[in-house]
């Protein structure tokens, strides 16, 4: 993959056509800083976005394959989608990563992703039950597509400089690892064969640190600090930690495979907040019950937008003293203002981080500034 500029496009322009403020991306990374150490802000922030000025139309927006095959491209594609962020003057804090799918870490054992136009790579490589009980520490390095994303993160660096966060790859959470490099006989080896997987999850973990690591070196971003996500900022903890396919395990399971891992990587970097998607209460509980996992964030699946119980979940996250980072689908009878007023009730507590862009369109405000004063004046 090039990673030099290989587009007419000159993304040396793309700094400029931020149009930054600086001023408010410090407030900004202050307020989220405070809020995410269980300090009272001097307001209590919400994550908007705008829609573009004209020069930021110009910027490329590639398909993924484009993307993936042309480090300049991949760049302007994410600096495109975190424009209206620094547009909406909100208390996101814009930040890119290079977007290399979820099975990019897998790279180090050897195993690459299929590349597609339309969707995400994906990881259809697996290795065999006896190919992983021969590996070691030793045998995870950077190599093929991960190797190339370290090289993609510094020259996003040497283009961008300081003038936005540069997160971390897709790196997944100990367990997920374990599943995408046996792919699905590892829920077979859950029940036949418990000292193997644990075996697996002692190398996923030890992977999630080295990648990790590896990336914020390559990144300029330190241990326990973080950028993510396009919006987010904290200063005590490092990474975010990704739970889906513990998602679909039991409660037994969820405790003796998932959460031990989990809480061992959460610790090694200050500080994790984690992700899944869909419902499992049994999970939540257990997240939330880590000493350093920081937060929570759900993914609502389409279809299946209102399984969360809102007022329940924020609940369990207040009694927890964590934060829940995110948005939350508006309800059918909510217009905008509504929205806000519900979510702002939890905010106030220290236990909400929203991305609002749902309160905006139709019987929600006209403008991201329109909505963003409104919250202020709760």
């Amino acid at each position: 993959m090039n990673t030099e500029k290989n587009s007419p496009f000159d993304v040396f322009t793309l700094p400029q056509r931020l149009h930054a403020d600086p001023g408010r991306i410090a407030l900004a990374r202050r307020r989220q800083a405070a809020l995410w150490r269980g300090e009272k802000p001097d307001a209590w922030p919400i994550l908007l976005s705008a829609p573009l000025l004209p020069d930021q139309e110009e910027i490329p927006n590639p398909d993924y394959a484009a993307a993936f095959q042309d480090a300049d491209l991949m760049l302007s594609g994410q600096v495109r989608g975190v424009c209206g962020v620094f547009n909406a003057r909100a208390d996101g804090t814009p930040s890119i990563r290079v977007n290399f799918g979820t099975g990019v870490s897998l790279a180090c054992v050897g195993l690459e992703q299929d590349i597609f136009p339309d969707k995400m790579p994906w990881l259809r490589q697996h290795l065999t039950k006896a190919q992983i009980a021969r590996l070691t520490p030793d045998d995870l390095q950077p190599r093929g597509s991960f190797a190339r994303g370290l090289e993609v993160t510094r020259r996003y660096r040497e283009v961008m400089g300081d003038s936005l966060g540069i997160f971390c790859m897709d790196t997944q959470g100990p367990l997920d690892l374990a599943h995408l490099m046996l792919g699905d006989d590892f829920f077979y080896e859950l029940h036949d064969d418990p000292p193997f997987v644990h075996h697996l999850l002692e190398l996923c973990l030890e992977l999630g640190i080295r990648t990790h690591a590896w990336l914020k070196e390559a990144g300029g971003e330190g241990r326990n600090v973080q950028h993510h996500s396009g919006v987010l900022y904290a200063e005590n903890m490092g990474i975010r930690i990704c739970e889906d396919t513990t998602a679909i395990l039991g409660p037994e399971q969820i405790e003796t495979f998932a959460l031990p891992y989990t809480a061992r990587l959460a610790r090694h970097f200050g500080g994790a907040w984690v992700h899944y998607c869909g419902r499992n209460d049994a999970l939540t509980r257990g997240i939330l019950a880590i000493p350093d996992v920081r937060g929570i964030n759900f993914g609502h699946i389409p279809g299946h937008e209102q399984d969360h119980p809102f007022d329940q979940d924020m609940e369990w996250v207040a009694a927890a003293g964590k934060v829940y980072f995110g948005g939350w689908p508006r309800l059918p009878e909510e217009n905008g203002a509504d929205h806000l007023r519900r979510l702002h009730r939890w905010a106030r507590q220290g236990a909400l981080l929203p991305q609002a862009d749902v309160c905006l369109g139709a019987d929600g405000f006209a403008t991201a500034a329109e909505a963003r004063d409104f919250w202020y004046a709760l």
